[in-house]
């Protein structure tokens, strides 16, 4: 049998990588983050209260009930609040959220390009449920649209991107013909 040599050099090196690799990947256990720009820094966590429809729900942040607007997206209305009638989709929407939020750990994120507050005093920024963008799951599942974008967003382009997928596929609002409008949803 030959005996092969190996450069010590060489060979720690490489078991240094290995050790490194490895520490590394228990040492990031936890889900990564999936979104270029998202720091945890920048997030606060909050408890859900309730949601009122499904771009729109009650936080708390330990200190006091605020209501939180989704930014960038627009689902149909659930309730005849301000309609006349619920839309469809906007029930859909309103439960898949209240589903899709339960148990989950939640952050909000602020859009540096938006105000905080909308001219209902409602808190407009981004949702996270253990790490993922909820907007961009509405819009990937085709309960809203993207909207209220000025062109600059941190995430507009994965919204976007989750939309023309959804349209594509014709899921839920994009299924019925001429329903989604520029700027909301057409009586159908």
């Amino acid at each position: 049998m030959k005996k092969i040599k190996i450069n010590k050099k060489i060979l720690s090196g490489i078991i240094a990588l290995l050790i490194a690799g490895i520490g590394n990947y228990v040492i990031n256990e936890e889900p990564s983050l999936p979104y270029s720009g998202q720091s945890v820094e920048n997030q606060l966590s909050v408890e859900l209260e309730r949601v009122i429809d499904g771009d729109t729900l009650v936080f708390s942040d330990g200190s006091q009930e605020q209501k939180l607007r989704l930014l960038l997206i627009d689902t149909p209305e659930s309730s005849r609040t301000k309609t006349g009638s619920s839309q469809p989709y906007g029930k859909e929407a309103k439960e898949f959220l209240i589903t899709y939020l339960e148990g989950k750990n939640l952050t909000i994120e602020y859009e540096d390009t938006h105000e905080r507050l909308d001219t209902y005093d409602r808190v407009l920024a981004y949702l996270f449920a253990d790490g993922e963008l909820v907007q961009e799951v509405l819009v990937r599942e085709g309960l809203a649209r993207v909207g209220y974008e000025k062109g600059n967003e941190l995430y507009l382009s994965r919204l976007q991107s989750a939309e023309q997928t959804a349209i594509e596929k014709k899921v839920n609002i994009w299924s019925i013909e001429g329903y989604v409008g520029k700027y909301g949803f057409n009586k159908k």
